[in-house]
């Protein structure tokens, strides 16, 4: 048992040090996340139901783990091709397109979240 509560701190740690490594130099991933934690506290304020709470919690959730992968993809990328070539250029156009749309997405859904 404590062999496998070792290794589960150490697995923690790492998935703690890439959360560091996406909040340090992620500027959008900053921003969805501290707009995050203020509709958290609208919702608290607000006195939502469970089913309201229950929906802007997975699209936090989604909106940030978006940002994740996109850090990822773009971080393969730079390995792949160092020089920014216009394809990969392209394909980092994309990806932060993808989560534009995410984003803009779920902004509509809070939207009607707080209006209903």
């Amino acid at each position: 048992m404590n062999k496998f509560l070792k290794r589960l701190g150490l697995k923690i740690g790492y998935a703690l040090k890439g959360l560091q490594y996406v909040w340090r130099r992620e500027l959008s991933f900053q921003v969805e996340a501290a707009l995050g934690l203020i509709l958290i506290g609208y919702a608290y304020f607000a006195s939502w139901p469970p089913g309201k709470w229950l929906v802007l919690i997975c699209l936090i959730v989604i909106i940030l783990f978006a940002e994740i992968i996109n850090t990822i993809l773009e971080r393969l990328l730079d390995l792949v091709e160092p020089r920014l070539s216009q394809p990969v250029a392209l394909l980092k156009d994309v990806l932060a397109g993808a989560v534009l749309w995410l984003v803009l997405g779920a902004s509509l859904v809070v939207i009607l979240l707080i209006a209903v």
